[in-house]
């Protein structure tokens, strides 16, 4: 299900470090390693409804870049067709308890009159085709191992991608996969078809994938370790971890001057950065 949840949330402080360019066809944001050090892989980030521009994903690539010691690259898989920023202000007054009834109604209709038009212009069947043509071309120009990191809008698109039904030369066009929040699920086909390594961080708040989604997904998971044998045992291709009071966007939008919320946001960074570290190193040594 894909909510007005999905343009709740904060704006976040900071610099970004990485640069615009077009890289296969796509305006795209490049962020480095720093340190002119040499990357071990790649990972491209799918983001939430605010798209490509969205300081705070931005940020987060620019962390990812730093921590796994990888290139990260944020296309514009939305075609200029991303969610209007005001929607943020408008849907944290819809959902404010201490707000007058006549502006949480006023913020909630403007809220939804700003999300439908983006629903319309970057359904599945438009906006797949699109990331699936810039994974096919990155996958084609480099030898380094690639990771899609997805949220909310995006974490769909990763988990298709997870499926590894689309391929260069008999190659999937990723080699690992990560979501924290991921919305407008078909569950459990969705889940059943994934064969690359994947980790998801959900919230239990989280009314967008709620509990039994959550249950579904990790029984499917511990089967598929399972079937892995001793493999799936010693190192898991699947995981799906719950952050315990979070709410839907915690990874991307959360009130990072709310300690608890902070807290949430830090424990997908490590997760993210852990997962994509451990499969990196393993896919680079055999390549």
């Amino acid at each position: 299900m894909t909510s007005t949840a999905c343009c709740a949330g904060n704006l976040h402080e900071g610099t970004t470090r990485g640069r615009e360019e077009t890289l296969h066809g796509f305006s795209t944001y490049v962020t480095e390693p720093p340190g002119n050090t040499p990357a071990k892989g790649i990972i491209v980030i799918i983001p939430d409804a605010f798209g490509w521009t969205f300081k705070n994903i931005r940020i987060l690539a620019d962390t990812y870049a730093e921590r796994v010691g990888a290139r990260c690259l944020l296309p514009d898989f939305m075609d200029g067709n991303a969610a209007d920023l005001s929607a943020l202000g408008h849907m944290n007054t819809a959902t404010d308890a201490n707000a007058s009834y006549l502006n949480r109604t006023f913020s909630a209709v403007r809220a939804l009159s700003l999300f439908l038009p983006w629903v319309y212009y970057n359904r599945v069947s438009i906006s797949y085709p699109r990331i699936i043509q810039f994974f096919t071309a990155l996958r084609q120009s480099t030898t380094l191992p690639i990771g899609a990191a997805g949220f909310c809008w995006g974490g769909r698109h990763v988990i298709a991608l997870s499926h590894g039904s689309e391929t260069v030369n008999g190659n999937p066009l990723i080699d690992v996969g990560y979501t924290a929040h991921p919305s407008n699920l078909s569950l459990p086909t969705d889940i059943e078809k994934v064969e690359l390594p994947l980790a998801i961080d959900q919230g239990s708040a989280d009314f967008v994938l709620n509990m039994a989604g959550v249950e579904t997904i990790r029984v499917i998971f511990e089967r598929k370790n399972e079937e892995l044998g001793e493999e799936g045992k010693e190192r898991p291709r699947f995981e799906i971890r719950v952050v315990d009071g979070a709410k839907h966007g915690f990874a991307v939008r959360c009130d990072m001057d709310n300690s608890e919320e902070a807290a949430q946001e830090q424990i997908a960074e490590t997760h993210a950065v852990e997962w994509f570290g451990k499969w990196f190193a393993r896919t680079g040594d055999t390549t």
